[in-house]
């Protein structure tokens, strides 16, 4: 192989894997070792990770930086944890690169938080730009391990909103990785959000019962209001409450379809507030006081 072609091959490697290439593929290409050393030297290559380098000077973009670590790191790493969430686009982008590996490889690398899964089963790698990366199943499992409730939710929410959050993939993911940290709270999360063919009756009756317990008035269920069928409504207090059944909407049409029947109420001057299923498991204290300042009653004891 002349040098040309050699040199030509290196450029169009380099254009692939965003303007990294490792010591393996150079020698791959037929670079010898003292050739690579002369690059070095006129900076043509410049180290990036041990064995792994950047064509010329310039800073390594997000893709860069992250098929380095990639190269680095092999065999079968994948982008996992914020890096995979990032690239599914349900998180920002941050510096530090998360890669998984399930094989026991011992590697420090600056920048870069190394986990070692002892799994990864086929149907959790996916390519995401071309990047192999976690599925988004096998992501919120694993976010779900560093990260505190809020910012999971956030992250779940975000995946609802794209449309690309399947519960059953989810559930699925749970049930194959039983022993993983992260289970116990991603299914605390989500199982608010599981639906069934009786769950607006569940989230109902469960209502009806807890205005009961914090001895709130009972509201007429499931009447026209403005043209509106709405869950609870208190004529007296004209106030409207909205039982959602999913701790957030399937899709972020739905969404806007609930801000738009809300205006509708809101121009009829009548107050309404959504429940979720959710929320009145985790923070019932709270619903039963908003609940009765859209009534206007006095706070008690019983909240």
């Amino acid at each position: 192989m002349t040098s040309g072609n050699r040199d030509q091959r290196l450029a169009d490697l380099g254009r692939r894997q965003f303007g990294v290439v490792s010591r393996a593929q150079l020698l791959t290409l037929g670079f010898s070792p003292r050739a690579i050393g002369r690059f070095l030297t006129k900076r043509r290559l410049r180290v990036v990770h041990e064995g792994v380098y950047a064509l010329g000077p310039h800073s390594l973009s997000r893709d860069g930086r992250e098929r380095a670590a990639l190269l680095a790191i092999g065999p079968e790493p994948l982008l996992s944890h914020i890096s995979s969430a990032s690239r599914h686009d349900l998180m920002r982008f941050t510096a530090t690169v998360h890669v998984s590996i399930s094989s026991r490889v011992q590697r420090r690398l600056e920048g870069v938080v190394v986990h070692r899964p002892r799994r990864v089963d086929p149907e959790d790698r996916v390519l995401v730009d071309g990047l192999p990366v976690t599925s988004i199943p096998r992501t919120l499992l694993d976010l779900a391990q560093i990260l505190p409730r809020t910012r999971l939710e956030k992250v779940i929410e975000a995946a609802d909103r794209k449309g690309d959050l399947d519960i059953a993939a989810v559930q699925d993911a749970m049930e194959r990785y039983r022993g993983h940290r992260g289970v116990k709270l991603l299914k605390r999360i989500v199982g608010s959000f599981i639906s069934t063919p009786t769950a607006n009756e569940g989230i109902e009756r469960q209502f009806q019962l807890f205005l009961r317990k914090h001895r709130l008035p009972l509201p007429q269920a499931n009447v026209l209001v403005e043209g509106l069928l709405v869950d609870c409504w208190w004529p007296e207090a004209r106030f409207v409450v909205e039982l959602d059944s999913q701790g957030w909407h399937k899709t972020w049409q739905a969404h806007e379809r609930d801000r738009k029947r809300d205006a509708t109420l809101l121009r009829a001057g009548i107050s309404s507030l959504r429940i979720t299923s959710h929320r009145l498991h985790l923070d019932g204290a709270e619903v039963a006081r908003d609940v009765a300042a859209g009534l206007r009653l006095r706070p008690s004891g019983a909240f």
